[in-house]
């Protein structure tokens, strides 16, 4: 069950009233989730305090509510450009401000492949990071922003990312899809369970759901990246008996030496779930049954495509179309169509 937290913005305090108005309860909920995610922010406080020295000038890009750029003033950093689109950028304004670092923090409006700074920065951070590691467009942002923003020498935060795949049992998930395809009233509305066929859901996996052993089936060093997409296909053996109802994905994060973030299952991570691709029919395996997956992407990661067949896998499935950074946020049972 999705929990949901609403929180009232203090009004009378407030410097920026309109703009807490315009804003959605479900943007709310969905940078609580992610300042109350304490892997998270743990994490990259500690990346960070590592690799930010003291004068380097930092540019954040996909800013949210500034709490990053004011952990780069925390480590050292002289000057943070913080750049978010849309409302929460002036929330974030006002954020911090409240903390008092608005001489060493400057928030941006708009999208980093609009911005042009006064100074190239010495480190690029960014947690565009998506339930399956880059469908929040993670690698157009920061193929971008090397290219743009950064000095050639600069560092990138986080280091990797990697998708990581399995094929999984998601009976509930499953049945959700199942469902649309009974008539309603004696009409027809299978053409929904044909698009949810045909897309990428959030889901909470247990690690009993699991049925291969998970594997890796693409890493990407972001400061070498030359493409905003990924492809990739690992075959993998089946541990038990069971009926396989889709891949189950999520990533691992290298965001400094050392210092690593992962949503696999179990999820330690309550700011991200997993993703679940669905096949068309379940698929009945024995425990060592060869299973191939492949993914990829097309359109800097707005559309996945994806295969899962015993021995070689089946033609493609590709997904609707997903826009980065506006997608429905990571929560648990939210369809990315």
């Amino acid at each position: 069950m999705l929990l949901r937290i609403h929180i009232a913005p203090d009004r009378a305090r407030c410097h920026t009233p309109a703009v807490y108005d315009d804003l959605p309860a479900e943007l709310f909920d969905f940078h609580h989730s992610l300042l109350i995610d304490e892997v998270r922010t743990t994490s990259f406080l500690r990346a960070l305090l590592q690799q930010i020295r003291p004068g380097d000038v930092v540019v954040e890009v996909g800013a949210g509510t500034g709490v990053l750029a004011m952990f780069a003033v925390i480590a050292g950093a002289s000057r943070v450009y913080a750049i978010e689109h849309g409302p929460m950028a002036e929330v974030a304004r006002e954020i911090v401000r409240r903390n008092g670092a608005e001489d060493r923090v400057t928030i941006i409006n708009d999208w980093s492949t609009e911005t042009t700074l006064p100074e190239l920065a010495d480190v690029l951070v960014t947690e565009t990071i998506g339930n399956i590691g880059f469908e929040e467009g993670i690698l157009t942002w920061v193929l971008d922003a090397t290219k743009r923003l950064l000095k050639p020498d600069g560092t990138i935060v986080p280091e990797r990312i990697s998708l990581v795949a399995a094929a999984v049992e998601s009976p509930h998930d499953y049945s959700e899809i199942a469902r649309l395809r009974r008539p309603v009233h004696e009409l027809d509305f299978s053409a929904l369970s044909d698009l949810a066929t045909h897309s990428i859901l959030w889901t909470e996996l247990s690690p009993v759901s699991v049925v291969t052993e998970p594997a890796t089936v693409t890493s990407v060093d972001l400061a070498t990246i030359e493409h905003q997409d990924v492809a990739g296909s690992i075959t993998v053996n089946a541990r038990r008996d069971g009926l396989v109802h889709g891949i189950g994905c999520w990533f691992v994060a290298e965001i400094a030496p050392g210092i690593s973030v992962s949503n696999q299952p179990p999820t330690t991570t309550p700011s991200w779930n997993q993703g679940f691709l669905p096949v068309p029919e379940p698929l009945h395996v024995t425990a060592g049954d060869p299973l191939t997956i492949e993914i990829q992407s097309g359109g800097g990661c707005s559309r996945w495509g994806w295969s899962l067949g015993l021995g070689e896998a089946a033609a493609l499935t590709w997904s609707t179309s997903m826009t980065p950074l506006t997608s429905p946020p990571r929560g648990p049972s939210v369809a990315a169509w």
